[in-house]
């Protein structure tokens, strides 16, 4: 694999770890609140709010992700914003 090459791949594994994060990150959370809720004897409570937690965090972070590499791509460019 040549330097290009192996640049695309890494480029393609950064952009795929989005992916990952919606899932994992709900996912996670929400052994978290299932064993606060055993715990606690208050299920399906905080199981629910670490699902709900997770996927909104991560959404909100990808969101954010993509708009500034979008702003970064268009920086330049005629029909660019001018701030």
């Amino acid at each position: 694999m040549d330097a290009s090459q192996r640049r695309e791949f890494q480029k393609g594994m950064r952009k795929s770890t989005g992916s990952y994060e919606l899932v994992l990150s709900p996912a996670i959370l929400a052994l978290l609140g299932l064993w606060l809720d055993r715990t606690v004897s208050t299920q399906p409570l905080f199981t629910i709010l670490a699902v709900v937690l997770g996927f909104t965090g991560a959404s909100i972070k990808l969101y954010y992700q993509y708009s500034a590499e979008m702003a970064q791509q268009e920086v330049g460019k005629p029909w660019a914003k001018q701030s």
